[in-house]
């Protein structure tokens, strides 16, 4: 004697109400076009004829795919996993995506097409009324004069079709369902009663009120930095280190700071059912209605002055684990341990951003730096531009970097494609007679005053640089302004024009500025231009040049020795000027790590012999990568150096001299040692930690 088991149509009925609302039921039925591969889904309302039509360009389906549809609770999907033939990430795997159709209306057509055109229609109230489900039969009818892809039209009932339409008044809501998903190679259209909304027409992030963005800001867990952006400049770099292999999360936001009533100024894709604004949530590409795993207004209630909730962009979470899974409207994870560090995560990145943002913030947004936009007239007596920084507001986070230059009384302070101007008060000028307008009858100095500090790095290939315009004013004896063609440029005692051809090779060039004055005579002025083969800074997120760079691509890494990049990046925050002592014996500290790292390694144990004075050690290290074609090629190739630019700056007599003065400014005297010998002792241990780094880990270099 058998039994069999018997399914009730209404198991239908109770399947679907596990769809909560049309719109989650609109997003699954997108959700099957996207897995279908479709470039392409148009979702139509024709109130008229009340049918809603789903209609996408995927690969269709065959009678093989027809019957995974109907196969209740069934699937052979892995949601979030990778679908390697459209490079998507799989959205079903519920076995549940056909039963959305019902959330909209009781008859149902499908026309599908993969090899062969296949049309099928199903009536929701006989499929309920069914004893046994599993013993209905779907009519399949031939048709291959169907388009390519699958197209389902629903007959809408009235409830449904207003709900509709009123949910697509809001721009808010129809324009999420247009941005469903985060994939540049899906459209999704939506017409209602004739009139068409694409995706494609979207507004790009960036394009949102450009002119009160705050930052932009990045994050990805694979190199586990926060990025601050200003201006399109990176400004600030943070670590935030997510130790999970179960998902993949990145971050792309724009933080504003809007005058009143400027929440119109932005897109209103990005407000929340509060109409506040927010970042929009992705898991596994596909849109996450969840507002509060990270609230804009999380720091409310923790410090008033470090709240930046005025955001707007992406959250992208990515995950293949079956932990993932959702509440029936999917605006809430189900939870569990790793839905838990998930939503801990956000809420640490979230503050983190908000609480850097905030200390980093002041006078960005107006550029207001200075103290004062009238300077006091001494400071027409300043020769170098950095007696100018003074007026640079003590409180902004950025004064250091800030870049200065002078133009006759005029002072430019620059950062990151923002500037602001001061000027000099009470400058002597000159009557329309050309006499000294200060009346009283004295010969002053004649002088030329430059924008620039006297010893710059320039890296080539240069462009073509007019020395002029490094010239702040030229001024005789008698307080008159020259013109700057009557003053004669000098390169290495040579008498040139104006303009300097660029420069595709490591060198320094000492420039001569001079004119003579008829009562005081002749007047100099002089700088050293160093061109230097192109750097990578040890240091993100800053754009003054540091110390210590070294002449490498962006990614190149020191590995030989634990410490060397944080004592490179410690030594980076030091300002010369004020630590010129230290720094010179930290420069030392690099050179003996490098070398003892060479002595104490296998493949170079005996590679300096009896050799002692710190010097020569130095100097033979250059000699060996020098005097073998094959190993500087080597080098020049990992570091993406030039291979003559590489050979120009393998100096020995300057590694020699420049490290014996290290030597001496450690344990003799620093009067033996100034800023410019630390400057080029910099630049010497640049170059050297990557020669180091290549002879213990190229295999190449033996």
């Amino acid at each position: 004697m058998q039994s069999r088991v018997t399914i009730s149509g209404n198991i239908v009925s109770e399947l679907s109400e596990k769809i909560p609302s049309n719109i989650i039921a609109l997003n699954e039925l997108i959700k099957n076009a996207y897995d279908a591969g479709a470039p392409s889904v148009e979702v139509s309302l024709d109130s008229t004829k009340k049918k809603l039509i789903i209609k996408d360009t995927g690969e269709g389906m065959n009678k093989s795919d027809i019957d995974t549809l109907f196969h209740i609770s069934n699937s052979n999907k892995i949601y979030g996993s990778l679908n390697k033939k459209y490079n998507r990430y799989v959205q079903g795997s519920k076995g549940l995506g056909f039963l959305s159709v019902f959330k909209f209306g009781h008859k149902v057509q499908w026309e599908t097409k993969k090899d062969k055109g296949y049309r099928f229609s199903l009536d929701y109230d006989s499929l309920v009324g069914q004893y046994d489900i599993s013993e209905c039969v779907i009519e399949l009818i031939e048709d291959d004069s169907i388009e390519k892809g699958t197209k389902i039209e629903i007959s809408i009932d009235d409830y449904n079709m207003n709900s509709l339409l009123d949910y697509f008044k809001e721009e808010k809501n129809y324009k999420k369902i247009l941005n469903a998903f985060d994939d540049d190679t899906f459209d999704i259209n939506i017409k209602i009663d004739g009139i068409v909304y694409k995706s494609s027409s979207s507004i790009k992030l960036l394009d949102n009120a450009p002119d009160y963005r705050l930052y932009q800001v990045t994050y990805n867990n694979d190199d586990g930095k926060i990025k601050f952006l200003y201006n399109n400049f990176p400004i600030i770099e943070e670590k935030f280190f997510v130790d999970s292999t179960r998902y993949k999360l990145g971050l792309e936001l724009v933080i504003f700071q809007l005058p009143p009533h400027g929440k119109n100024k932005i897109d209103r894709l990005y407000l929340n059912p509060k109409n506040d604004l927010t970042p929009l949530m992705y898991v596994n590409c596909n849109l996450f209605n969840n507002y509060d795993m990270f609230d804009p207004n999380i720091m409310k209630n923790i410090k008033t002055d470090l709240v930046l909730n005025q955001m707007i962009g992406k959250i992208e979470i990515i995950s293949a684990d079956k932990a993932i899974n959702f509440n029936s409207d999917r605006s809430q994870f189900l939870q569990n341990e790793l839905t838990d560090e998930i939503k801990t995560v956000l809420q640490e990145i979230n503050k983190k951003i908000q609480t850097v943002g905030s200390q980093h913030k002041k006078y960005l947004k107006e550029f207001k730096i200075l103290t004062s936009s009238e300077l006091p007239e001494e400071c027409d007596t300043y020769t170098d531009v950095e007696q100018f920084r003074k007026f640079i507001c003590s409180d902004f986070a950025f004064r250091e970097l800030v870049e200065i230059e002078r133009h006759n009384n005029k002072i430019k302070f620059a950062l990151w494609g923002k500037e602001v101007w001061a000027t000099i008060q009470g400058k002597t000028k000159t009557d329309s007679k050309g006499e000294n307008k200060t009346g009283n009858g004295k010969t002053i100095p004649a002088i030329i005053r430059l924008n620039v500090n006297d010893y710059m790095k320039i890296q080539i290939p240069s462009e073509q640089i007019d020395l002029f315009s490094y010239i702040a004013s030229v001024r005789n004896s008698k307080g008159e302004d020259v013109d700057k063609s009557k003053v004669k440029v000098k390169i290495d005692n040579k008498e040139v024009n104006n303009i300097l051809p660029s420069i595709t090779s490591t060198k320094k060039l000492n420039i001569e500025y001079s004119f003579l004055d008829s009562q005081t005579g002749l007047v100099i002025k002089n700088i050293i231009l160093e061109f230097v083969v192109r750097m990578s800074d040890f240091s993100s997120g800053k754009t003054k040049p540091h110390l210590i760079m070294i002449p490498a691509a962006q990614n190149y890494t020191l590995n030989y020795n634990p410490y060397i990049n944080k004592i490179v990046e410690q030594i980076n925050q030091l300002d010369l000027k004020s630590y010129k002592e230290i720094i010179a014996c930290c420069l030392r500290s690099l050179f003996e790590i490098s070398l003892d790292a060479i002595s104490k390694s296998t493949k170079y144990s005996n590679f300096f012999g009896n050799e002692k004075d710190f010097s020569k050690k130095v100097s033979m290290v250059i000699k060996y990568i020098k005097s073998n074609p094959k190993y500087q090629s080597e080098i020049a190739t990992a570091a993406m150096i030039d291979y003559h630019s590489l050979g120009n700056i393998l100096d020995e007599s300057a590694y020699e001299t420049g490290v014996s003065k290290a030597h001496l400014g450690a344990h003799k005297s620093m009067t033996y040692i100034s800023e410019m010998d630390v400057d080029n002792l910099g630049n010497l241990i640049g170059l050297f930690l990557v020669l180091v780094n290549e002879m213990l880990n190229n295999s190449n270099i033996q």
